[in-house]
C-alpha cells in the first residue's frame, strides 16, 4: 500500500512540475509573440458588458458597436499614454541635459569639499600616507565623471534603441487592436465553439474559474485602490512636513507610479533624493530619503495583509507568491502568481478541484489531528471506548423459582 501511495505521489508530482515548465517556458519565451493576443482577450472581456448593452438595449449592431467601442478604448488609452509620456519625456531630457553641468557646478565641489575635510583628517592621523589619499581621490573624481559621460553615451543609445524598435511596435499596437475587434464582435460565436470541445465536468470547471476569476480580479482591485489611498496619504502628509511645492499634486503621481510593478515609487523619489542632496538641500534631501524607505517599508508590510485578507490567502502565501511571481515571470509574475494562487484556492474551497484537504471551520487544531479516530457525538462529547463503557449487572433471578410442570 505504501509503495502504491509514493508511485502516486511520484506520478502527480511529474505531472504539476511538467504543466509549471510549459508555463514558465511559454510565459519567457513565448509570451512577448502571444502578448497582442492575451491583451485582446482581456480587453475584450472588458468591453463585453458595453458591446451587449449596446447591442439589447439600443438596438445598435454588435459588429458595428463592437467596432466603435474597441477604437475608442484604444484611442483613449493611446491618449494618456502619449500625455504621460510627453511629461516624461521633458521631464528626462531636462534631467540629462542639466546632468553634466550639475555634475561641475555642485556634485565636483561637493565632493572636492568632502575629500579635502577626510584628507585633513588622514593627515592628522598619519601623515605618511597623504599622498597614497590624493591618488585615491583623484582615481574617484576621474571615475565620477567617466560615469556621468557613460550615463549621457547610454541614454543616448537607449533612446536610439527604442527608435529603432518603434515600427515593430507599431505593428503589434495594429495586431493587438485587429485581434480585439474579431474577439469582440464574434465573441459568442467564439465562446459556443471553444465550449463544445469542453466536456461537461470541463465546462463546469471552466465556468467557475471565470466566475472565481472575476471576484478575485475585483478584490485585488478593491485592495490596491486601498493601497493607493495610503500610499498617497503618507506621500502627501510627507511632502507637506517637509515643504515642497504642490504636495497635493506630486502626491497623485507618485502613488501612480508606486502601484505599477517593479517600478515602485522609488522611480521619481530616489532620484529626487539624490538630486536634492546633491544640489546642497540637505534638509529636504534627508527628509525625501526618509519618506522613501518609510513608503517602502509600509508597503511591504501592507500589501500581502490587505491583499491576501481580500483574496481569502494568508499573508505568508500572498508574499511568497509575489515574490516567486517575479523570479519566475519578471513584472508580470508580481500580480500574476498571486491572483493565479487565489484562484486556485476559492475553486478548491468550492469543490471545484481538489489541490489539498482544507479544514473544517468549526473543528480545531486537535481535532483536525485527531480525524475520524474520534468520532463524537452531536452533543460534542467523545463516547468512551467499548472496553471503558459500563457494564450491566446481570439481573438477579428471583427467590423463588417456578415449579417444574409435571
Amino acid at each position: 500500500m505504501k509503495l502504491e501511495k509514493r508511485k502516486q505521489f511520484i506520478v502527480n508530482f511529474l505531472y504539476f512540475a511538467i504543466i509549471l515548465g510549459a508555463i514558465v517556458l511559454l510565459t519567457r519565451y513565448a509570451l512577448g509573440a502571444l502578448m497582442p493576443f492575451v491583451i485582446a482577450l482581456l480587453v475584450s472581456l472588458l468591453l463585453k458588458p458595453a458591446v451587449a448593452l449596446f447591442h439589447e438595449k439600443l438596438k445598435v449592431p454588435r459588429g458595428i458597436g463592437g467596432i466603435v467601442l474597441v477604437v475608442l478604448f484604444y484611442a483613449l488609452i493611446g491618449f494618456l499614454l502619449a500625455i504621460i509620456g510627453v511629461q516624461l519625456f521633458s521631464a528626462a531630457k531636462s534631467f540629462f541635459l542639466l546632468l553634466p553641468s550639475l555634475y561641475i557646478d555642485v556634485i565636483a565641489p561637493w565632493f572636492s569639499n568632502l575629500f579635502a575635510s577626510l584628507q585633513t583628517f588622514v593627515g592628522k592621523l598619519d601623515p605618511d600616507t597623504a599622498a597614497a589619499y590624493n591618488a585615491v581621490v583623484s582615481n574617484v573624481t576621474t571615475s565620477l565623471g567617466d560615469t556621468v559621460v557613460n550615463v549621457s553615451k547610454q541614454v543616448v543609445g537607449w533612446v536610439t534603441n527604442l527608435t529603432l524598435k518603434t515600427p515593430g511596435f507599431l505593428l503589434k499596437l495594429l495586431i493587438t487592436v485587429i485581434a480585439t475587434i474579431f474577439l469582440t464582435v464574434d465573441f459568442p460565436k467564439i465562446k459556443a465553439f471553444v465550449m463544445r470541445q469542453l466536456s461537461v465536468r470541463m465546462r463546469d470547471l471552466f465556468h467557475n474559474a471565470r466566475v472565481q476569476l472575476g471576484h478575485t480580479l475585483w478584490s485585488y482591485t478593491r485592495s490596491y485602490a486601498l493601497i493607493l489611498i495610503i500610499t498617497f496619504t503618507e506621500i502627501a502628509l510627507g511632502l507637506s512636513i517637509i515643504g515642497a511645492d504642490n504636495a497635493l499634486g506630486i502626491a497623485i503621481v507618485i502613488a501612480l507610479f508606486d502601484i505599477l510593478p517593479v517600478v515602485g515609487s522609488g522611480l521619481v523619489l530616489l532620484p529626487w533624493t539624490i538630486f536634492t542632496l546633491f544640489s546642497g538641500d540637505l534638509k529636504t534631501g534627508i527628509g525625501l530619503g526618509i519618506l522613501y524607505i518609510v513608503v517602502i517599508v509600509v508597503r511591504q508590510i501592507m500589501e500581502p495583509k490587505i491583499v491576501g485578507d481580500r483574496v481569502g490567502l494568508h499573508p505568508l502565501v500572498t508574499l511568497l507568491s509575489m515574490v516567486l511571481g517575479t523570479y519566475l515571470f519578471g513584472g508580470i509574475g508580481l500580480l500574476g502568481l498571486p491572483i493565479t494562487v487565489a484562484l486556485l484556492h476559492a475553486l478548491n474551497k468550492q469543490g471545484a478541484i481538489h489541490l489539498y484537504k482544507l479544514l473544517d471551520d468549526n473543528a480545531d487544531g486537535s481535532e483536525a489531528a485527531a480525524g475520524s479516530d474520534s468520532p463524537q457525538t452531536s452533543s460534542g462529547v467523545v463516547p468512551a471506548p467499548e472496553h471503558e463503557q459500563p457494564i450491566d449487572e446481570k439481573p438477579k433471578r428471583s427467590a423463588k423459582r417456578a415449579p417444574k410442570k409435571q
